[in-house]
This record gives C-alpha cells, structure tokens and sequence, in this order.
C-alpha cells in the first residue's frame, strides 16, 4: 500500500515540476513576443521622426527591427502551437468522425514535431557556423549568433508542444488539436469573435 503511495506522489511530483517549467516557459513565450512587438514598433517610430523631424536615420534601427521579427517569429511558432493558433487546413478534418480526426491529428502532429525538429537541427548547424567564424552584425556589433540562437530554440520548443499534442492524442479520448485545446472548444473559442 505504502509503496503504491509513493508511487502515486511521485508521479504527481513529476507531473507538478513538467507543468510548473511549462508554466514558465509558457509566459516567456508571452513576455517575449509582446515585447518583442512593442519594441519593434517603437524602434520604428523613433526612427521614422527621426528621419522626418531631425532628417537623421539612426543606423540601429533596422537592426533591433530584424532582431525583433527572428524573436517574434521564432518564439510566436511555439506560443501558437501551444495555443493552437497555426492555421490549418480542415476541410478534411471537419468532415471526418471523431475517430478519424483523432487519428489525422495524431499523423500531423507526429509529422509537425519531427519536421520541427529537423529544421531545429539545421538551424543549430547555422547558428554554430555563426558561433565558429564569430560574425558579427553590421551597425551594433552584436555577435550574429546570439540572435539566430532563437530559431533553433524556437523549432524545438514548438516541437515539444506537437509532441505534447500527440502524447495527449494518445493518452485521452478527447481529440487535441493543441496540448491545452479541445476540438470541439476551439468551435467554442471561435465563435465568440464571428459577428
């Protein structure tokens, strides 16, 4: 009984540290993309008065633009995929019973995650060419690495939220379509912005 017991607490332990770190990573996701927007837009702004107003174009300024959309990008493919907010062709899907959604949504997100995962790889094989010759940006100085890190990082993260959607496809009756999103709630979710 007692050896059932600490079975149970562990894995409730486990579970408890794997939602906790999602938890974190999820509100990274968060705080990078909107204030990798923010920034952009207000980089943007500076340098169109500056340009207009002063007829001075700060040369930074197309550069922290371009860093910020590889952020925006790179962390918004795992934040969507996490929320579900890819967008997909469903033709096939809506027609399908539940049983055969399931299935479909199990071969996509097997096929997403890997395809993730392979282009992560290829994208650490840029970024650690980048590291090697130590290239740097033209206007900052900023080594060209530390930027591009985020693309690898982005695919594999948004992989591990399509490995999540398949482990939940697997593990439940209900059909996922994202870790946390329900089929039948995204109907729920979408109808609330239809006029």
């Amino acid at each position: 009984m007692s050896h059932e017991k600490n079975e149970s607490e562990g894995e409730r332990s486990v579970a408890d540290i794997v939602a906790t770190l999602n938890g974190l990573v999820e509100r990274f996701e968060r705080f990078a993309v909107s204030w990798s927007i923010i920034i952009m837009a207000s980089v943007s702004i500076i340098n169109v008065i500056g340009r207009n107003v002063f007829q001075h174009s700060f040369t930074w300024a197309e550069e922290v633009t371009q860093f910020a959309i590889v952020w925006v990008t790179f962390i918004g493919i795992s934040y969507a995929a996490r929320l579900g907010a890819h967008i997909r062709m469903t033709a096939l899907f809506d027609v399908l019973p539940k049983k055969g959604r399931k299935v479909l949504m199990i071969v996509i997100s097997a096929g997403t995650a890997a395809l993730m995962f392979f282009l992560a790889w290829y994208a650490l094989q840029y970024t650690l060419n980048l590291y090697a010759i130590q290239r740097r940006t033209l206007g900052l100085r900023i080594p060209l690495y530390l930027i591009i890190m985020w693309v690898p990082i982005g695919f594999i993260s948004a992989g591990l939220q399509y490995v999540q959607t398949l482990f939940m496809n697997i593990v439940s009756s209900d059909v996922y379509v994202s870790p946390t999103l329900i089929d039948e709630e995204e109907d729920e979710v979408s109808q609330q912005f239809e006029l």
